[in-house]
């Protein structure tokens, strides 16, 4: 009791330089039958401005986290994350209680840099692996090299992937064999995944001993070998690093070349999409490798499974052959894959109009809401305005996700405001969450 008394504490005092209001002073005290009440005068008197907005959904989101317990602490911070940096003073406040939740607000304090690296040091020996964690992600420095790799073998996964971490900053060659073997064996596949981006890491490093063209082949070889044992996602995380030099020039690009000749997976999409990006002025590096390359993606864009369509639309750059495939995906009879594809063509002058005049037809579809709330957030990214007041009815939808999808959609067209009465929603995700939309948006 005396710890959340002196968080309440806190977040009111964080508060005070707001100044008041009745919408304030409702959220702070978590009336959020006043609250609904003073939204509902503002919202017709015109009078609620984004930055009002803002300071309302810190009171509700500070309210929200205060009055949390158990594990729907962590559940709190963790739909705060976006805007921590805002809420300072209560993530470092609950960081004081030694548990899962302040583990979880310490986390984003030094992610964020408001936790110091020397105070993230201190952790480092913690018997709560949540804690320990964070303290091995600071283990990058000259002489932290038996301390990391033994991290890397650590039985929480946390400390795992905190290592892993830490070695793609220290870029210590005497990482590599463990980073390969826990990029081939390691039983959590995020573990994985970091151990192959650490490696990468490692073969861009530059110095006067780091011999990068023979690391970066040794690095070159190992992707290859755990190419073929890996998952999707160690795949798409080798399939991009290989594209980046020096592991291009020193057998990346025969390894893409090979790769693309496959022609299908998430992992030959994701070595396509790093090929294109190699040029985003246009000008080829290799101009048969990019054929094959925006082959590929134009294949998989009219043939693939709607996973890998999607996917491929996602990344693609709007280059001659794959803007035929995906103005063909914009005409699909699947309309998810049909409404992805419209939105792409929202970046092409030539399509633009007629996209959003087809975008705007499935916004205001009355027998699919879902599909309808999708092209309605395409359109709000896009500053569709015309919008605004189907997204607004989106606001009463019975749907969760559907909700957060409007209040998102009316941030984006720079109307954050128009969401705040879901600031007094039934569900405290839907709250929280919301209010750090609005503390974004009002900045």
């Amino acid at each position: 009791m005396k710890t959340r008394g002196l968080l309440l504490a806190a977040l009111a005092l964080a508060l005070s330089a707001c100044g008041g209001s009745p919408a304030r002073s409702a959220a702070e005290r978590g009336d959020y039958r006043a609250l609904s009440t003073e939204l509902q005068r503002l919202h017709k008197a015109g009078k609620l401005s984004n930055e009002d907005a803002r300071k309302i959904g810190l009171a509700v989101a500070s309210h929200e986290l205060g009055a949390a317990k158990g594990d729907d602490v962590v559940a709190r911070l963790r739909d705060l994350r976006a805007c921590a940096v805002d809420l300072d003073d209560a993530f470092k406040e609950r960081s004081k209680v030694h548990d899962a939740a302040g583990a979880e607000a310490a986390l984003a304090r030094y992610e964020d840099g408001q936790l110091s690296a020397s105070a993230a040091r201190d952790l480092w020996r913690d018997p709560d692996d949540a804690w320990r964690a964070i303290g091995a992600r600071t283990l990058h420095g000259e002489h932290d090299g038996d301390a990391r790799r033994k991290a890397m073998l650590d039985p929480s996964p946390r400390v795992r992937r905190g290592a892993m971490m830490a070695s793609a900053r220290a870029r210590d060659l005497a990482d590599v064999d463990v980073l390969a073997e826990s990029a081939r064996l390691d039983p959590e596949p995020m573990v994985r995944t970091d151990a192959v981006r650490a490696l990468a890491e490692l073969a861009g490093k530059r110095g006067p001993n780091a011999k990068p063209t023979v690391l970066a082949e040794s690095i070159a070889v190992r992707f290859r070998d755990l190419w073929t044992t890996g998952d999707d996602a160690v795949r798409e995380d080798i399939a991009a690093a290989w594209a980046i030099s020096p592991l291009f020039e020193m057998g990346g690009r025969e390894a893409l070349r090979v790769l693309l000749g496959q022609g299908r997976g998430p992992g030959v999409i994701a070595g396509a999409g790093a090929i294109t990006r190699r040029t985003p002025s246009g000008a080829p590096v290799d101009r048969e490798l990019e054929r094959a390359a925006t082959g590929v993606l134009a294949t998989t864009i009219r043939e693939g499974s709607r996973r890998d369509r999607l996917h491929a639309i996602a990344i693609a750059p709007l280059w001659p052959d794959v803007l035929e495939a995906v103005r063909a995906a914009s005409k699909d009879d699947d309309a998810l894959v049909r409404v992805p594809a419209l939105a792409k063509l929202l970046a092409s002058k030539s399509d633009r109009d007629a996209a959003l005049k087809e975008l705007e037809a499935v916004a205001g579809k009355k027998d699919d809401a879902e599909l309808a709330a999708r092209a309605r957030l395409h359109l709000a990214a896009a500053g569709d305005l015309r919008v605004q007041a189907w997204i607004e009815q989106d606001l009463a939808s019975p749907e969760v996700h559907v909700r957060l999808g409007a209040a998102d959609a009316l941030a984006a067209l720079g109307r954050s405001a128009r969401a705040a009465p879901l600031l007094t929603d039934p569900d405290a995700h839907v709250r929280t969450r919301v209010a750090c939309v609005l503390i974004a948006g009002g900045r």
